[in-house]
């Protein structure tokens, strides 16, 4: 699953499952997807386009 980067556009391919399970075990805000730390950067990488565990849907559109 392609993650992108907000503050310095890096993209990275984190494993769909690896999402999943974090997104199952985050007890946070649904509005809000899984985020990642850019190895770059450290800015907040978003996803491309996922669809979460609890059938919201998140798009790269929703943060630029």
């Amino acid at each position: 699953m392609k993650y992108i980067c907000l503050d310095c556009g890096i993209e990275e391919l984190i494993p769909e499952e690896v999402v999943r399970t974090f997104d199952i075990y985050d007890d946070g805000d649904i509005a809000e997807p899984p985020r990642f730390q850019c190895e770059n950067c450290g800015g907040s990488m978003v996803p491309e386009d996922y669809t979460g565990v609890d059938g919201v849907h998140y798009t790269i559109n929703d943060y630029r």
